[in-house]
């Protein structure tokens, strides 16, 4: 899995690092959602305010992220051309904001025009992301990270499926159509969480994991198979699900537990990093691995069912994902700068990579997010006494993730 990176294929600076920065903002938003709402939030993951802070997070904070890491990524370690990245990431990153944020509202304000609205916005940012990637992706020629391009590939097929399903019930929204939106729900958050998010971390891991934390690599078994498994598995839970069949359920487990095996090997390589001592973004990738075990657990668990369903989401999204992209973000924002300053420099000396993000700052807002992560599991227990502390946590941690990018952004090359 290991390659050479083509660093000379890097995109411009700002093309991803706008992805990057931005992020940040929504999550606080998603957090002021919560402060506002307060326990209404936990009452149903279909309450006004829950749908919204969903998706802010998941589109404003990590289709963002993963946005800026594709452009990133594709050109440098996989040899992919993205299709006119200077006009691409602007409009991409521009539509997104904008219709994350006008979907977010129409959520909250109930208003079948902020819908209307949305629907084009979010069409061109998704369909202009899949067109750019796809059309350099699928020509790639066979290589060493063939794990990588793999996993991108069933990656973006889900979040085309996830974008048809989105557009059918922002349509319900904004029009009066008769749709079997509970049916569509279920199957809008299989393909995004699982398939669009999940299994494109798994293929960023795949190659990040070895790469930053200097562990050996994944077994070329599981590299292979895992991420085409799951595929098969979301196409025959969906068929299920359609035909009403209560194998639906069953499939959904074996879901879990592909997630389940990928962060049981993760940890494993983890333990085995060439660096004893634990840096900040080890602590957050066994952080969101911890979340898919315990994942694992819930499903088992003897709960409510709304409550079970609002704590899978609360540890996929924020416990899982969130925090294996904050961790990344501490290692390939850095990189990124770094590598500009010496472009701009000729070859002057720069700053130390470990200065541009402190060890000591990225501890800290570790520190920081696993407390939130955990006040918003209680919360998801105990809303009436927690929610609002919980709201107040994680925008906290987000100042800090929001503080540390601005300082390394505003550190600026030597003189």
């Amino acid at each position: 899995m290991r390659r050479r990176l083509a660093l000379e294929r890097s995109t411009p600076l700002w093309l991803s690092l706008r992805f990057f920065v931005t992020a940040p903002l929504f999550m606080l938003l998603a957090g002021a959602v919560l402060l506002w709402q307060g326990p209404q939030l936990f009452a149903s993951r279909w309450s006004p305010g829950a749908l919204a802070a969903t998706h802010l997070v998941t589109l404003g904070v990590l289709t963002m992220v993963i946005a800026g890491a594709l452009l990133q990524l594709l050109p440098v370690v996989g040899g992919v051309e993205v299709a006119f990245p200077a006009l691409t990431a602007p409009a991409v990153h521009l539509s997104l904001c904008a219709g994350t944020l006008l979907l977010a509202g129409g959520f909250c304000l109930a208003q079948p025009l902020l819908f209307q609205l949305a629907l084009p916005a979010l069409l061109l940012a998704l369909l202009w992301l899949l067109t750019a990637c796809g059309a350099g992706l699928w020509r790639a020629p066979p290589g060493v990270v063939d794990a990588l391009l793999s996993g991108v590939r069933v990656a973006l097929l889900s979040l085309f499926v996830t974008l048809l399903l989105g557009a059918a019930m922002a349509s319900a929204f904004a029009w009066p159509l008769a749709l079997p939106l509970q049916r569509l729900a279920d199957l809008h958050a299989l393909w995004g969480l699982s398939g669009w998010i999940g299994v494109l971390v798994v293929a960023i891991a795949y190659q990040v994991i070895p790469m930053f934390q200097v562990t050996p690599l994944y077994p070329a078994g599981l590299t292979r198979a895992l991420c085409r498994a799951m595929l098969l598995l979301m196409l025959a839970a969906s068929a299920a699900g359609l035909a009403g069949h209560a194998g639906a359920t069953w499939l959904h487990g074996l879901l879990l537990a592909g997630f389940t095996l990928f962060a049981l090997v993760t940890l494993r390589l983890l333990a085995k990093r060439k660096r004893p001592a634990p840096d900040a973004t080890t602590l957050f990738w066994r952080t969101s691995m911890g979340s898919l075990l315990a994942c694992a657990a819930l499903w088992y668990a003897p709960l409510d069912e709304n409550v079970r369903a609002i704590l899978l989401g609360l540890l996929f999204m924020l416990g899982f994902a969130y925090s294996a992209v904050v961790g990344m973000l501490y290692k390939i924002v850095p990189f990124l700068l770094w590598q500009h300053w010496q472009e701009m420099n000729f070859g002057k000396p720069v700053p130390s990579i470990r200065l541009i993000v402190t060890e000591n700052a990225a501890r800290a807002q570790f520190a920081s997010h696993l407390a939130a992560l955990l006040m918003l599991a209680a919360a998801a227990l105990w809303p009436q006494q927690l929610a609002r502390a919980a709201a107040l946590a994680l925008l906290a941690s987000t100042l800090g993730l929001a503080w540390i990018l601005w300082r390394a952004l505003h550190l600026g090359p030597p003189d």
